[in-house]
């Protein structure tokens, strides 16, 4: 067949194919089109349309077939426009099952290709608008549902909303999302379609009220300035409707309507304010008589899917209010976490709905749920950036109680939001006593408890008085004070806190201070750095020279710092160009041990001893790599001592580690990018020619496939940009995959050149740390281990790896919901994995925890053998082998985070029949 065929050709099809005899023949072929590109593309479009045009296969088979033809159309060889003609053909003849399957291939194909209104002949067209126009009436309310998404098609987005009044929900859900999908788009929805989403929002089916919710809010932000019914703002109305669905029966429609309320901007002050007025919702109605479809009940008759409202039951019509109060009261976890998320959004609309937001955020400290008291903290700690929170003494009980939380994700989160408060002079005892309790409980919230001290000291600089700094460090006004040990946190914490104070208030308190405070003050500066102020030699008395001197003299920190920006440039700029003219040798000159051993050595000695930027530090690890192409050159040299486990240790390591550049630096420009794809061909070729040695030659046969399409792409674009030398090895490479050709290749291979742009950046996570004390466990139940990290410069294909005491591994790939942008380029992570640990010897044992990225490969299949670094046995099969592994490859980002686990000690229960 013609891969261009005309229409005239519709109804003829070649003797040669015949349709699809099996379901699993078909089913076979359909996995085969979706993972890979087949060179007989086009006999697999030909019988699929045959097969699906063929009357006595059973429905099944012929569905595939329909499948088959659609994703046959997203490959270049066929022609699409033929294929979509024929399946329109064969709606006339076909059984609703099919008909249903063609008109939704018929819609993927129309949003991909876009093809209908210019390619599909008239007459093409009017068939495909007949078929539709006799199934939107169908009795199936499958069909009646294909057909009306098809009516975009034919009829645009008037003939869809005709059937918005349909009696079954599937077909008015499939009405709503035709309209959003114009609107997700661009299309212009128009005002007038806001009272028809309106009404949607009390259809009985909550699939059609969740997608009405968004309609409403859609509308009234395009078309915010209009009036209503009700002579309001557009916007304000849909508020006040997306409001009143905060208290819908269905869990899904309350999460959604929270998480829309979100989405607003710029509505009146008045009604952001009602939400938190404690009034009953409005959205009380009569339960539906159940619906049926008799013969007296048209297939189009609204009356029969409508809430129908009770005059009686509307205690208050009172618009927005409580939205948020019955949000953050919801039994579901799910729709509080989105009230909090809302509330964290609208509160830099209107400060004084910031001011009513604090309460309820605060309540929630008490709730039953680890994830959303974190949440409803880091709310409260971003909107606290904005503005200073003021908390009553009422509140400060409520997030004093929270301190002593068990988990220290939440506690490290009420120490964030302390940071950001203020309270009164006697609420700030009380919550000194309560840290003072946590200092000695949790000796892992050292730091985070004395960074959140500075900033509560530079906060309540006003209300730390000279006699509040006697109290809290138990000096005596009358008598002389016993000196404090310098080893006790909580009165480190109590210094730290009262020397933090502003300025003017710090003279008065430094007055009253003892002198063997001013003696601990330079070991608290070198114990806990980044917690003390800078200049605090100047209140030292004159009396005690040799403190001041102490606090003059730079720390062990300040001197880093000080060598980095004066000294520590040149020695950083000595390293690198040391390492750059040992890179530069190993890429234009013979492979030796020592240049490989000089190169991995100047490389590791500038990523241990230099503050580099992102830029040098790619280039370090690439020198890496490079000394490991070089040791592989080595090994071919002299092919006599070969290691050949050794070998795919190296070839493993040049694989995975060029990934690692690329997915974590941001920014490579194409000639950086391309040198590392250079490198993955020489752990490509070194790889095949140890397997050749003496393992599975199937695995050769396709991998030396896939060598010859990788050198030929490499070669291509090395000629564009410039590297004719290197094109040329690789045009070689690609012409002739002998033995003797491969190893020729692998012993004159020369690394490219790689030099980046100074504007890269380093993908990296931060792990918070977590408790020290043992996580206890039960091997019979899963153990849930709570992962909160902070991203840089990436949020996407997250992953997270967990190692078990036994060195088994588990990856999870994180959902996209669950990374929230924090910052400029940078995300928190905040997720719980589950894991089912062995009962072992009943000893405490580690887990260690690390959050990587996942990349894509170039070459999925060839890439996956080369990463595992073993061979495959004969005796497998390689299909299933395959599959067995990932096909991407995981990068980690962070460092290992040790979790400590214990089992719990279960001691048999006594017998009945046991005496006493």
């Amino acid at each position: 067949m013609s891969t261009k065929r005309g229409f005239a050709e519709a109804d003829n099809c070649p003797n040669s194919c015949t349709p699809y005899a099996t379901y699993q023949e078909a089913h076979e072929a359909l996995q085969a089109l979706k993972h890979t590109s087949p060179a007989n593309i086009i006999e697999h479009s030909e019988r699929a349309l045959l097969t699906v045009s063929t009357q006595t296969l059973p429905s099944a088979i012929r569905q595939i077939g329909v499948r088959l033809a659609t994703i046959a159309c997203a490959h270049p060889e066929p022609n699409s426009t033929y294929i979509a003609a024929s399946l329109i053909r064969a709606l006339k003849t076909a059984e609703p099952s099919i008909r249903c399957e063609i008109y939704a291939s018929l819609i993927t194909l129309h949003e991909i290709k876009s093809q209908f209104h210019t390619h599909l002949p008239h007459q093409i067209t009017s068939e495909l608008g007949q078929c539709v126009r006799a199934d939107v009436n169908h009795s199936q309310h499958h069909l009646r549902s294909a057909a009306v998404a098809c009516l975009q098609i034919v009829g645009g987005n008037e003939g869809v909303r005709r059937f918005a009044d349909d009696a079954h929900p599937k077909v008015r859900q499939t009405v709503l999302s035709v309209i959003q999908r114009q609107q997700m788009v661009g299309g212009d929805l128009g005002a007038r379609m806001y009272g028809e989403c309106v009404a949607a929002t009390l259809d009985d089916a909550e699939q059609v009220r969740m997608i009405a919710v968004n309609l409403v809010w859609a509308i009234g932000s395009q078309y915010a300035e209009h009036l209503s019914l009700h002579n309001l703002r557009l916007l304000d109305d849909a508020f006040i409707k997306v409001c009143d669905m905060v208290n819908d029966s269905s869990m899904l429609v309350r999460q959604r309507a929270c998480l829309i309320l979100g989405r607003f901007r710029r509505v009146s002050p008045q009604y952001l304010e009602q939400t938190f007025s404690k009034q009953v919702m409005s959205n009380l109605r009569a339960v539906p008589r159940s619906l049926g479809y008799g013969r007296n009940r048209g297939l189009h008759s609204s009356k029969f899917h409508k809430r129908e409202t009770v005059d009686e039951l509307r205690l208050l019509d009172s618009g927005a209010a409580g939205a948020f109060v019955h949000g953050l009261e919801d039994e579901y976890q799910e729709v509080r976490d989105a009230a909090i998320e809302s509330i964290l959004e609208l509160s830099s609309e209107s400060p004084v709905f910031a001011t009513r937001a604090v309460d309820f955020l605060v309540d929630m400290f008490n709730d039953s749920s680890d994830r959303v008291r974190v949440r409803a903290m880091r709310a409260l700690t971003v909107m606290g950036t904005r503005s200073v929170i003021y908390l009553t003494d009422e509140q400060l009980s409520i997030a004093v109680s929270a301190i002593k939380d068990s988990s220290q994700a939440v506690r490290l989160r009420i120490y964030e939001f302390l940071s950001v408060s203020v309270v009164s002079s006697s609420g700030l005892q009380q919550l000194m006593r309560a840290i003072s309790d946590n200092l000695e409980a949790y000796s892992s919230d050292l730091l985070p408890i004395y960074r959140a001290l500075k900033l509560v000291g530079a906060n309540h600089s006003n209300i730390i008085t000279p006699q509040l700094t006697c109290t809290l460090l138990n000096i005596s006004q009358h008598y002389l004070s016993r000196e404090a040990r310098i080893d006790d946190v909580v009165y480190a914490g109590n210094v730290i806190l009262v020397i933090n104070t502003k300025r003017a208030t710090r003279h008065a308190v430094a007055s009253v201070l003892p002198d063997y405070v001013f003696g601990h003050l330079p070991y608290l500066c070198d114990k806990y750095p980044g917690c003390l102020p800078d200049n605090l030699a100047e209140y030292v008395p004159a009396h005690l020279p040799y403190v001041r001197q102490m606090l003059v003299r730079p720390t062990p920190d300040a001197v880093v710092t000080q060598k980095t920006s004066d000294d520590d440039e040149q020695r950083t700029s000595a390293l690198f160009d040391r390492m750059r003219c040992v890179l530069n040798k190993a890429c234009g000159e013979p492979s030796t041990v020592q240049v490989a051993d000089d190169l991995a050595q100047s490389a590791r000695a500038f990523l241990l001893s230099a503050t580099a930027e992102c830029r040098q530090k790619a280039v370090a690890r690439y020198a890496e790599l490079a000394s490991v192409s070089v040791k592989i050159q080595v090994m071919f040299e002299s092919q006599d001592s070969m290691q050949v486990g050794e070998l795919f240790g190296l070839t493993s390591r040049l694989m995975h580690g060029s990934y690692e550049i690329e997915a974590r630096t941001q920014g490579l420009d194409p000639l950086a990018r391309i040198s590392l794809v250079h490198l993955r061909v020489l752990a490509h070729t070194a790889w095949l020619c140890a397997h050749t040695l003496e393992h599975d030659p199937r695995v050769s046969a396709k991998m030396l496939k896939e060598l010859q399409h990788r050198a030929t792409s490499v070669s291509q674009t090395l000629n564009t940009l410039g590297q004719f030398s290197a094109a040329k090895d690789l045009s070689a490479l690609s012409n002739d995959q002998t033995r003797e050709n491969m190893q020729h290749f692998v012993r004159e291979f020369r690394a490219l050149e790689f030099q980046p742009k100074s504007q890269c950046q380093y993908a990296r996570a931060e792990i918070q740390s977590s408790s020290r004390r043992p996580q206890e466990f039960d091997h019979r139940f899963p153990l849930r281990i709570p992962i909160d990290a902070r991203l840089f410069w990436t949020s996407r294909n997250i992953l997270v790896r967990v190692t078990l005491p036994t060195q088994a591994t588990r990856v999870w790939r994180v959902p996209p919901h669950v990374v929230k942008p924090c910052g400029l380029m940078q995300s928190s992570l905040v997720w719980d994995v589950e894991v089912v640990l062995p009962l072992g010897s009943g000893e405490p044992a580690a887990v260690h925890v690390a959050v990587g990225m996942e990349c894509a490969s170039d070459v999925p299949w060839s890439d996956a053998f080369v990463v595992r670094a073993v061979p495959v046995p004969v005796s497998y099969d390689i299909t299933d082998y395959y599959k067995m592994h990932e096909s991407h490859i995981v990068v980690e980002i962070s460092s290992l985070q040790t979790v400590s686990v214990s089992p719990i000690e279960i001691r048999p229960q006594a017998s009945a029949h046991t005496r006493i």
